[in-house]
């Protein structure tokens, strides 16, 4: 399909599409496009394609894809006095972006690191929205350096990236604080740059209001930008003291996604992240197993009885750390007894199949993810589903479930039941 597209105009083009830039010049988000160029608009995904002067277009449209022409530019007014504002101030060294689901943080996020870029200024953004992460697999806080245009930060390629293992941050604050602490840290290791620090759009209640304020006393930004069509940010703001607050407006052509939608675009990122993945077994006395499942040592035969006889079973393993007991049935209905005085969590045959794991190598970076097929007591194997095949020093266990083709099932029960 071809399509013209006058200067000034701009196409909104819903993905899964291609665009074909045969002739004339146009920009996304601030970077430009030459004829020529093809881009791509991953499913789920809005792309806002401007003609800076008269311009032919070919369109390839998938299933579902669809397009609008609009009048004059999709980035509003605001979005282009705060980003100038902020690029004027020299002083400036991180940006730090907060909103709604779908109030347009990763593309003001975009734009402003593009027009960092036409500055000179080397760039770094740090994605910490766990449910649609775009530098990182879902479930991970991303950091990925910015050295040319960039339409989708889907296509960066990640400098580091820290496992949190669930699509979500409110279960997971302090473990989320000490990850965007540490990205921010490397950031800095990376040399003088301008630091983009993208943020989940979880914002209704006191918890949500609590993290922000906390990740902001942490990070300390020279900026935080507030993305907002209302008042729905107020109580997150008021909870900011002594920084720099800008607040911009939600555009109207940001595209509102379904719960669906959103799960849809996990998929895909599972899916790029376990292409020619295989199961491959690690012995249990090699790799350490941490995050939402530990295997620890077993405990005192005392112990081990008071456990029997409480549960009137005996558990097919059975281990112990400050706190709490894990307890692995076989796959019957076992009861578990009330009187063991510290938090249970019961794993039963099966149950661990499918979660979504970290393969850490032994100086700690993250080699790929991957998805647990089982683990074999008996012979001390855990084996993973994934395409790493480096020498893995730890397992790092989720809480989201996948199945082998990386479709996302949920999150598992067996956490929210212990």
């Amino acid at each position: 399909m071809i399509q013209l597209l006058k200067e000034g105009r701009t196409l909104l083009v819903d993905g899964p599409a291609c665009i074909h830039l045969l002739s004339g010049k146009a920009s996304v988000l601030g970077a430009p496009v030459k004829a020529g160029e093809k881009l791509i608009v991953r499913g789920g995904k809005r792309m806002p394609f401007e003609a800076l002067c008269n311009a032919e277009i070919e369109l390839v449209m998938g299933e579902s894809a669809s397009f609008m022409e609009i009048n004059g530019d999709a980035i509003p007014p605001s979005w282009r006095g705060a980003v100038k504002e902020i690029l004027s101030v020299g002083e400036a060294k991180s940006v730090l972006v907060i909103g709604g689901t779908d109030s347009g943080k990763t593309s003001f996020c975009t734009y402003l690191a593009n027009m960092a870029l036409n500055t000179g200024c080397k760039v770094a953004i740090i994605d910490g929205d766990l449910g649609q992460s775009d530098i990182g697999p879902p479930g991970t806080v991303g950091l990925a350096l910015i050295v040319e245009p960039v339409i989708d930060l889907f296509r960066l390629q990640a400098e580091d990236v820290v496992f949190i293992g669930v699509t979500s941050p409110s279960g997971k604050v302090d473990l989320m604080l000490n990850a965007m602490s540490t990205l921010k840290n490397k950031a800095l290791e990376l040399g003088e740059c301008f630091l983009v620090i993208n943020t989940d759009g979880w914002i209704q209640g006191g918890d949500a209001v609590n993290y922000k304020a906390r990740l902001v006393s942490l990070l300390v930004p020279d900026i935080v930008v507030a993305i907002q069509s209302g008042d729905e940010l107020s109580q997150i703001l008021a909870a900011l003291k002594n920084v720099k607050i800008m607040t911009i407006e939600s555009p109207g052509a940001v595209k509102k996604r379904d719960r669906e939608t959103r799960k849809a675009l996990r998929e895909s990122a599972y899916k790029k992240c376990l292409r020619e993945a295989k199961v491959r077994s690690y012995p249990l006395s090699r790799v350490k197993i941490e995050g939402d499942l530990k295997i620890y040592a077993p405990p005192e035969f005392q112990r081990k009885e008071m456990v029997d006889k409480t549960l009137e079973t005996a558990p097919t393993r059975y281990e112990e750390e400050s706190g709490h007991f894990l307890l692995v049935l076989g796959g019957g209905t076992e009861e578990i007894g009330s009187d063991l005085e510290r938090r249970v969590i019961t794993l039963r045959k099966g149950d661990e199949r499918g979660l979504l794991v970290a393969l850490e190598s032994a100086y700690g970076n993250i080699l790929g993810i991957g998805v647990l097929s089982g683990i074999d007591l008996k012979r001390g194997v855990i084996n993973v589903y994934t395409p790493v095949s480096q020498v893995v020093s730890k397992i790092r266990v989720g809480q989201i479930k996948l199945d082998r083709e990386g479709n996302e099932i949920d999150l598992s029960q067996m956490f929210s039941k212990s």
